[in-house]
């Protein structure tokens, strides 16, 4: 057996970060036994095949046995020859055998099987039981033409993995790597040997040799020698649309050139200065918040630099910053079966034209590796009560929109005033403006994050309280829930008569019954009977008595 490829401090990192698109614990143990025994042989047989076969299959990654979901070492009891048994199985039991390294570590007493595997040229099948992928922490079955689709593709436009003539490590900024990988499981180790560990350089003879993806990541400025397109730019545009000659509205904010280590974050920074204050969001939850969510738009930016390809060097990776969105742009469309339907429906999908980038980037914590980025983008923006992100495929480019304008209830200043006068929390409020139409429970989860036993809750709520009722659905779908008739009436009425109104108020102190008649051309018993709805409904307030009765506008909606 070869030595550990991991120091035992590296390895507990890894525990501590719980499994992922390149890591899996799996425990020895029969925990439906008490007390626990260890699993049969064949059972942990099977398990073994089924990882090492879909970390094959995808972009290699490590298998840890005696090692339980939440990270914690748990050992196993088999014997040495048992043990042994285990390390050979997947030159037993897949075809073709992959690549991988075996090691024993121990961790608390405890003893843990590791085996460290890497991408395979062609699909792996477990003999007589398919074609296991890895899809973040999950493995899904696929077809074996399928992958080896995706593998042929790599090999093909597999830019990051090709070594570069004539680059040396001399090339690359070792106090950046060094500094970068600092957080990373190996950070620890002497630089060259971390690189050496993502597959950034290799050793040929006295020499070493460098990678595409070591000098993308890596390389000392100025860089575009190795690559002239691979920074990215940030750029405003004052309006909706790009105008050019003398009506020209576009500024270039900075440009991030590569290395990418460094580009990162100086994007980062640059696109955090454009993100501003929404002026609309504050007004629906009183208090400032960004036009953007954190998370939407950052992952936005560190996909597009992980994923875009880098074969394709006639353009940057470019962020667009318009009035009402953010476009993040980069060269390289999307790798089968990944389409925009599963990106928007999210479903569980994978496939990395830059599994080497993807890699380091996810070790060094600057990207997260659960595969189902793009899901949670769709989950931030709906939690915000901004329009569902637009994705587009197409012409050789990847792109993605953000919206920084509210969904259509959210923009309802009827529909907005009155939910603030009802009894219902926070999280309530956000689901009607962001669904008034019609929502379900799943809805309420993603839009305030909450837990499947408390958004029924809350929704059962509302319908106690005659604001939501429930309304009928498909056989097998979902219970559909959408507010009561009479409240909706309500507020279609305050759309109608609340801006007329805003606009009176802002060029007269008071408003009178016959000011009210004229306005919205009705008689007098009709403006009197509205009047008293809105001083019910709070968006006026009456003042005095008889003739000299008068009405102000509600300071909340002046």
């Amino acid at each position: 057996m070869t030595a550990p490829f991991l120091s035992d401090s590296e390895l507990r990192i890894i525990l501590s970060r719980g499994e992922g698109q390149f890591v899996e614990f799996k425990s020895a143990w029969d925990r439906g036994s008490v007390p626990p025994k260890t699993l049969g042989r064949r059972t942990l047989r099977d398990k073994i095949a089924d990882v090492v076969a879909a970390f094959a299959n995808a972009d290699g990654g490590l298998l840890l046995v005696g090692v339980d979901d939440d990270g914690t070492p748990s050992g196993h009891g088999y014997g040495e020859h048992e043990v042994e048994a285990f390390f050979k199985v997947p030159r037993r039991r897949l075809d073709p055998i992959p690549d991988y390294q075996i090691a024993t570590f121990t961790l608390d007493s405890y003893k843990v099987l590791a085996f460290q595997v890497r991408i395979a040229p062609e699909a792996v099948m477990i003999i007589g039981d398919g074609f296991p992928y890895r899809v973040g922490a999950q493995i899904i079955r696929e077809p074996q033409e399928v992958i080896n689709h995706r593998k042929q593709a790599y090999r093909r436009v597999g830019y990051e993995q090709r070594f570069r003539p004539n680059a040396t490590v001399d090339h690359l900024d070792l106090d950046l790597a060094g500094s970068f990988l600092k957080g990373a499981p190996v950070g620890g180790r002497a630089v060259i040997e971390a690189l050496q560990y993502y597959g950034l350089v290799e050793k040929d003879g006295r020499d070493w040799r460098v990678t595409n993806a070591g000098l993308l990541l890596f390389a000392r400025r100025p860089a575009l020698h190795w690559h002239p397109r691979a920074g990215l730019r940030v750029f405003r545009v004052a309006g909706t649309q790009i105008e050019y000659g003398r009506h020209r509205n576009v500024t270039q904010i900075g440009r991030a050139d590569p290395p990418l280590a460094r580009a990162i974050m100086e994007v980062r920074d640059l696109a955090r200065s454009q993100v501003q204050v929404s002026e609309r969001l504050r007004d629906l939850f009183f208090e400032d918040i960004p036009e953007y969510p954190e998370f939407a738009w950052q992952e936005a930016l560190i996909n597009a630099v992980a994923h875009r390809n880098y074969e394709m060097q006639g353009r940057e990776t470019e962020i667009w910053f318009f009035d009402n969105r953010l476009e993040v742009t980069s060269p390289g469309e999307l790798l089968p079966p990944i389409t925009v339907k599963v990106l928007r429906e999210g479903q569980r999908a994978h496939a990395t034209r830059n599994p080497m980038l993807v890699r380091v980037l996810t070790d060094a914590k600057i990207m997260r590796d659960e595969g189902e980025g793009v899901a949670r983008v769709f989950r931030e923006m709906a939690a915000s009560l901004l329009r569902e992100p637009d994705i587009e495929s197409c012409d050789g480019l990847f792109r993605m929109t953000l919206f920084n304008e509210p969904v259509s209830g959210a923009m309802r200043p009827g529909w907005n005033h009155l939910l603030g006068a009802l009894p219902i929390s926070g999280g309530q409020r956000k689901m009607l403006l962001a669904r008034f139409a019609g929502f379900t429970a799943r809805d309420y989860q993603i839009v305030n994050g909450t837990g499947e036993g408390e958004a029924a809750k809350q929704v059962q709520d509302l319908c106690e309280k005659g604001i939501a009722e429930r309304h009928p659905s498909k056989e097998g779908s979902p219970p559909t829930y959408a507010v009561v008739p009479a409240l909706e009436m309500k507020a279609r009425f305050l759309e109608m008569r609340i801006p007329r109104l805003r606009t009176f108020f802002s060029f007269e102190p008071a408003l009178k019954n016959a000011d009210y008649q004229t306005l919205f051309q009705i008689n007098r018993h009709a403006a009197l009977r509205e009047l008293r709805q809105l001083v019910t409904l709070k968006v006026v307030t009456r003042r005095g008595t008889g003739r000299g009765t008068c009405y102000k506008f509600a300071a909340s909606l002046d």
